[in-house]
Formats: structure tokens, C-alpha cells, sequence
């Protein structure tokens, strides 16, 4: 039984995923490796994967007897979708923030597997019963077409948003009347203590050193902007009386590892 063109969509999103995870590798992971020691961890963990695609575009492309084994096409879909599953706490914010380079990794990685899950379907049921195979055409040039456009697209959206500042809240909001500088680095903000009056305006510079997307937000004065990778944007802090304002990065994990402080205001 000769291969379907379900089966060869299979086997080309794998190689696609497999070429994803080098772009991960290249943009995201390595370049963060000496700033962010934390990205070590999970050095291994995309290597592991990567290695785990290679081999699946390879089951489903060279082995002779595959459009036989209708297993291999639901079996060889653990590895992507496990990866989604373990990522899944940042996923949602990648996919809301175009501005923040992970979203042209997980818009791709998302769609590839959902086109992946289908053609591996259809590839399994067509193994099963040839008689299916005609039925297939069809969807699998659908499932073509949607991996190509949302790879495309989030390319695109990416870097429009990336270069275009981020997000529109970045401007000042009022004239400042004192002034200060807050880095990100390596997953941290370098200062996490500053003070201020109620009558202050702080006009923040906000400096993202990071080769990954981070935030400013303050809830209580509804302040959410975003920090694209190496830019620095400008924001401005207006109490609403004397009290802490607590400051963080909304990105999942970071005000864990280090990106949260206070602003006293009296």
C-alpha cells in the first residue's frame, strides 16, 4: 500500500515541527542561556524532543512498511501533543501576546499539532481500510493549506507587533515628575524597591535586556504593558493614594523566578 497524501502531510508537519524546534532552539533557548541560567534546565528537555521529532519524521517518511502499521500514525502523535500538554501554563499568554516572541514558536507548534492529530487520523483509518484513502484527499490539502497560512500569519503578526513596541499602553499617561529605571534581566527585575509620593507622577523607563517577551503590570491602578525582547518602553505611575503598589510580570513563571517588587508611596 503506497502512501496517501494524509500519511505525506503527516510526515511533512513532523519535519515541520522538527525544524520548529531548531528555530526554538536558535532563538529562544539559546541566546538566553548566559542571562537566564534557569533556561539550562530546559536545555535538555528541547534536545530530548527535538531528537523525538527527527525520529518521528523519519518513522513516518523512510519506514517501508508504514502506511501498513495504522498504529505508528496515533502513536508517534504522544511526543507533540505531550509537549503541549507540559507547556500548557504558557501557552495562552503566548498566543494572546503577538508582540512576545514565543508566539511565533507556539502559534505554529499549536496549529502544526492540531494538523497533525487530523492526518494522523485519517492516515490510521486509511491503514485500516484502503478504501478510505479517496475520501482523505481533500481534508489532508485543507490541513496543507491551514498549517501554511497560520505559520505565515503568525510569523508576520509577530514580527509587525514586535517591531511596532508592543503594546499601545507604553506611552505616558501624564507628565512625570520624578523619574526612574527598572531592568530585566536574566528572568529578575534588577530593583524592586522604589518611593514615591501620592502627589508623584513616576515616569518609568522600563528596560527589557531578555531575549523573551516580559511585563509591567500593577493591578490596582490597572496597568498591564508589555516589555518586547531587547527594547526598553516608558510608563507612568500615578497613585491613587499612599500605600505599596505591588509591581510584577504577568509572563507564567516569571514573578516566581524574580520579577516582582514594591512601590512605597507616602
Amino acid at each position: 500500500m503506497a502512501r496517501t497524501f494524509a500519511m505525506k502531510v503527516y510526515a511533512a508537519t513532523y519535519w515541520f515541527l522538527a525544524a520548529l524546534f531548531v528555530y526554538i532552539l536558535a532563538v529562544l533557548v539559546l541566546p538566553s542561556l548566559e542571562k537566564s541560567p534557569e533556561t539550562k534546565a530546559f536545555l535538555p528537555l528541547i534536545l530530548a524532543f527535538l531528537v523525538l521529532f527527527v525520529l518521528g519524521a523519519a518513522l513516518a517518511t523512510f519506514l517501508p512498511s508504514a502506511a501498513r502499521r495504522r498504529w505508528l500514525w496515533l502513536g508517534l502523535l504522544i511526543p507533540p501533543i505531550l509537549f503541549l500538554l507540559l507547556n500548557a501554563p504558557f501557552i495562552p499568554y503566548s498566543l494572546t501576546h503577538p508582540a512576545d516572541i514565543g508566539f511565533t514558536a507556539v502559534m505554529p507548534l499549536v496549529v502544526a499539532t492540531i494538523v497533525l492529530v487530523v492526518a494522523g487520523i485519517t492516515a490510521y483509518r486509511e491503514a485500516s481500510d484502503p478504501l478510505t484513502a479517496p475520501r482523505s484527499g481533500t481534508r489532508a490539502r485543507w490541513a496543507v493549506a491551514l498549517v501554511a497560512g497560520a505559520t505565515i500569519g503568525a510569523f508576520a503578526t509577530g514580527y509587525l507587533a514586535s517591531t511596532s513596541g508592543g503594546s499601545g499602553a507604553a506611552a505616558l499617561a501624564a507628565a512625570p515628575t520624578t523619574t526612574g529605571s527598572l531592568v530585566a534581566e536574566g528572568t529578575k527585575f534588577l530593583t524592586t524597591s522604589y518611593s514615591m509620593t501620592s502627589s508623584d507622577v513616576l515616569g518609568l523607563f522600563v528596560e527589557n535586556k531578555d531575549s523573551f517577551a516580559h511585563s509591567f503590570d500593577i493591578d490596582s491602578l490597572d496597568i498591564h504593558v508589555q516589555i518586547p525582547a531587547n527594547s526598553t518602553v516608558a510608563l507612568a505611575v500615578k497613585p491613587n493614594g499612599a500605600g505599596p503598589l505591588a509591581f510584577y510580570c504577568a509572563v507564567p513563571g516569571h514573578r516566581e523566578a524574580g520579577m516582582a517588587g514594591t512601590i512605597d508611596v507616602s
